[in-house]
């Protein structure tokens, strides 16, 4: 009988864990990025000692959710099937990393703003440019051929940072930014396959 109560106890505190996350996630998502644990908690339906009974402090919770949101960073940069030419391939891949950033803006933000030093900040955007690195090259290998420079341009182009300045601070429609981000693709690789030709 013991076991059982303890069992329960355990589910219930598993279950508390999870809205507790989950109710950061919602805020997060709603454009609140430095939620205060008294509106978490109250999102979450628990004390606010509850809360700090699961997790030490702020940046505990903080930390739980950051993981979460790598782990599901990797699982949305699974490489999406893009074919055609290198025209139709640009742009099918703005269009694919765009779904990703609009989708996930705030918690992309949100992870950002969680650096405690700019060393961190580097480091978590160093991670991230690895992942879509890799996504990119598989897409369009030709700018894994390009030289040093064209290749940096160019995954500049599918950065959350390029798209975030297009569309939120230049304020372009969503196709207005896929056509900007494929159209200077295009035009950088194209000439880099011109000064390759003129070089032999």
């Amino acid at each position: 009988m013991a076991a059982q109560h303890s069992d329960g106890r355990s589910d219930r505190g598993l279950r508390t864990h999870e809205r507790i996350v989950l109710a950061l996630f919602e805020l997060i998502r709603e454009g609140n990025l430095q939620p205060r644990g008294e509106e978490i908690a109250e999102r979450a339906g628990v004390a606010v000692r509850t809360l700090f009974r699961h997790f030490d402090d702020m940046d505990g919770l903080f930390d739980t959710a950051m993981g979460f949101m790598s782990e599901q960073f990797d699982v949305d940069l699974v490489v999406p099937k893009i074919e055609g030419t290198l025209e139709e391939r640009a742009l099918a891949y703005a269009k694919a990393q765009a779904t990703i950033y609009e989708e996930n803006r705030n918690y992309l933000l949100f992870y950002i703003s969680r650096a405690k030093t700019e060393e961190e900040a580097n480091a978590l955007r160093s991670a991230h440019t690895q992942s879509q690195r890799l996504r990119l090259w598989s897409a369009l290998p030709e700018v894994a051929a390009a030289d040093p420079d064209v290749r940096h341009s160019v995954e500049a182009f599918y950065s959350f940072q390029m798209w975030d300045q297009l569309r939120f601070e230049q304020v372009l429609q969503v196709d207005m930014c896929h056509r900007v981000i494929a159209s200077s693709t295009v035009t950088l690789l194209s000439k880099e396959t011109v000064s390759s030709v003129d070089a032999v």
